[in-house]
């Protein structure tokens, strides 16, 4: 299996674990969690790794899936090239997109400090986890952070699941999270809250969770938006790109062009 099949098959399983009812359809899955409806990772249509189909026939698919759940958001998930190939008729059809990075870790261990980081309690991040939330300005309501913390919590369902945060002015300023399944670990939710950027403490976090990975496991990677600045800090610590995944996201009032 190549780096990038051994990350998407750790991701399809853990995603499995986290939803509350699997929907089949013809090219794929339906992926929803009818309490957590808000959160979108947790309400989608999940694109079979291999399918082809054409555009029209996976957006029938994905509407008759979403209304079914009613959903008033539309989501799609692709974990091979089907997803770059479709995303210029995405695009026309008014869907957001985003493109994600696969990273593998494959240098050595970087020369971070690393040392004041801790690992802390899921109840100690809520308030850091609400803060960073409520800064997107995708979010328009406390009951959609409200689910979205809760999504947070619901993730140890899936997986096993640990948290390094480090402290400034006295209280948890970045953090991140380190699922495994015993044999792979995946860094995820890395965030430093806006006061406290550009102090490095994104990279120390991110090194002591590598760190902490590679003590227990021979595959250790993370997820990055290919559109963003945080990319470049996972190359330095050592993570290269081995692939996309990519989402489509259509938002209630959007209007989509057939």
């Amino acid at each position: 299996m190549t780096v990038l099949g051994r990350a998407v098959a750790f991701e399809r399983a853990m995603h499995e674990r986290l939803v509350e009812r699997l929907e089949p359809s013809t090219h794929g899955r339906g992926m929803f969690t009818p309490s957590l409806p808000l959160v979108r990772y947790l309400n989608h249509f999940s694109v079979e790794v291999g399918a082809r189909a054409p555009f029209e026939q996976l957006l029938a698919e994905s509407n008759a899936l979403h209304e079914a759940a009613q959903l008033p958001h539309r989501k799609l998930s692709f974990d091979d090239d089907l997803g770059a190939a479709l995303a210029p008729e995405f695009a026309r059809a008014g869907w957001k997109q985003e493109e994600l990075l696969v990273m593998p870790h494959r240098g050595p261990l970087p020369e971070v400090e690393a040392s004041a980081v801790e690992e802390v309690g899921p109840g100690e991040l809520e308030p850091a986890w609400a803060e960073g939330i409520r800064s997107s300005p995708e979010i328009e309501s406390e009951e959609e952070v409200r689910q979205l913390v809760a999504a947070q919590h619901r993730r140890r369902r899936a997986v096993e699941v640990r948290y390094f945060a480090a402290r400034a002015e006295g209280q948890i300023a970045s953090y991140c999270e380190l699922f495994s399944d015993g044999a792979t670990g995946q860094i995820e939710s890395v965030m430093t809250l806006e006061p406290f950027r550009g102090r490095g403490l994104a990279q120390a976090v991110v090194t002591r969770a590598l760190r902490e990975s590679q003590a227990r496991h021979d595959f250790t990677f993370l997820v990055a938006d290919a559109s963003d600045w945080p990319q470049e800090l996972y190359r330095k610590l050592g993570f290269e790109s081995a692939g996309s995944i990519w989402d489509f996201v259509l938002l209630p009032g959007a209007s989509a062009t057939p």
